[in-house]
């Protein structure tokens, strides 16, 4: 299990360096207007809540989760004085329902920490210079997290006019339960989730939303019934034997360690859950060090699936028989598998070919050099959702966290079974 942690946070490098940061990397290269501009006084006004003021700027799609649409702000304003990573717009109906802004961020701040060093330096040299770099990286984070959150407290009991905010939590298992800083106004609620020195956040909605779970109000009001039904009713099969989950959208994960995180992001939102890979990295004990050393991401994994309402069986095999279960009852199917540069190219480029000749095959697996070309058992892990499959063509059908909104991939189900280290099935 320790190898599994380890390796999952290494990405060959050619691929590392490739990762686009398919979000924050646009907002940061936007050139809006609102750059730099306070918008505390637009957003915290009554007119965007009421629907006669639309929202300031720019906003592109990032998805669904349940009845909700969630889109971010191509611009860096400021909010309660406060440089702005990010922020998020959740819509319910047409109309806002929150916004979400993200202050300070761990992942985006270390990315994967850089270990070059100087030619010449021995190894233990080297690891002196490579724990000096990272300890000072750490002090200046810890620097920035703490004088943000002081700054926000003491800007949110300005703005709202109250200097004692109520203590509230949210969420309903003990890894993903937290408690959160709330300030009142007489329409809005401030909300400050202050993430163990990796994540700084801020959430205001109306007084009257519901708040207090991570799962979306369409999907907790429905029966347990009625849950499966709607995950089942989601699933699409055609007439040449592929069954699919269509709608699960891909989280890119930049140039993070984050493809365990955002692969389970992709799960959560498809399970109506509002939550992300920053919030995620926190609540799985995520280090300051540009690596998931150390983290629990399998306790996670089973978190998120008792918050969903779901069970979670854990297997050390690729079993096509239970994945194939699941997906057809609208559970995807995440995997931890050895990865190669060589079948990450020939998966692509086998994506493209089949979309242009859906009669297209992969290698066969009977091939003694097809098989030799497969990733050994010292390869580093990745992590994939399968969401689907195709048994005629003994195919598993999964997605990426980097390839953004790129059709799925497909596999041969023998290589998926020889290349998996942990399959995750998510269950009623």
């Amino acid at each position: 299990m320790k190898r599994t942690l380890v390796l999952l946070a290494v990405l060959l490098p050619g691929i590392a360096s490739a990762l686009p940061n398919s979000i924050t990397g646009p907002v940061f290269n936007s050139q809006s207007p609102l750059n730099g501009k306070d918008l505390t006084k637009e957003l915290m006004g009554p007119d965007i809540w009421d629907g006669s003021t639309a929202l300031p700027g720019e906003w592109t799609d990032e998805g669904q989760i349940a009845s909700s649409s969630v889109s971010y702000l191509m611009a860096r304003p400021k909010l309660f004085g406060r440089d702005l990573i990010l922020l998020r717009a959740v819509r319910r109906d047409g109309k806002l329902d929150s916004l979400e802004a993200t202050f300070v961020d761990a992942g985006s701040y270390f990315g994967y920490f850089d270990e070059e060093v100087p030619e010449g330096m021995g190894r233990r040299e080297m690891r002196k210079e490579v724990e000096s770099r990272l300890a000072e990286k750490q002090a200046e984070f810890t620097k920035l997290y703490t004088d943000a959150h002081a700054e926000l407290r003491n800007s949110i009991a300005a703005t709202t006019g109250n200097d004692k905010p109520e203590e509230v939590k949210v969420g309903r298992t003990r890894g993903l339960r937290t408690p959160v800083e709330e300030w009142h106004t007489d329409q809005l609620r401030v909300r400050l989730l202050a993430g163990e020195n990796r994540l700084l956040r801020v959430s205001i909605f109306k007084t009257s939303s519901e708040s207090d779970q991570w799962l979306d109000p369409a999907v907790s009001a429905l029966p347990p019934r009625a849950k499966l039904d709607k995950l089942a009713a989601e699933v699409e099969r055609d007439a040449d034997g592929t069954v699919l989950i269509p709608n699960l959208q891909p989280i890119p994960q930049g140039y993070r360690p984050y493809c365990g995180l955002n692969s389970l992001a992709m799960a959560a939102r498809h399970f109506g859950l509002h939550l992300d890979e920053d919030w995620l990295a926190v609540a799985g004990g995520f280090q300051n060090t540009g690596r998931a050393d150390g983290s629990n991401l399998v306790k996670l994994y089973h978190t998120v699936a008792a918050e969903a309402g779901f069970g979670l069986d854990r297997t050390t095999k690729f079993d096509p028989s239970a994945a194939s279960r699941a997906l057809s009852a609208g559970f995807p199917v995440i995997v931890w598998r050895r990865f190669s540069q060589e079948r990450n190219t020939l998966h692509s480029r086998f994506m493209r070919q089949f979309d242009a000749d859906p009669s297209a095959t992969l290698p066969d697996p009977a091939n003694p050099a097809e098989r030799a070309s497969w990733p050994s058992a010292d390869a580093p892990l990745h992590a994939s959702v399968v969401v689907g499959y195709n048994s005629p063509r003994k195919e598993v059908i999964f997605l990426e966290s980097w390839t953004g909104k790129d059709k799925p991939r497909r596999m041969r189900v023998e290589e998926m079974i020889a290349t998996t280290d942990l399959c995750f099935v998510f269950r009623p």
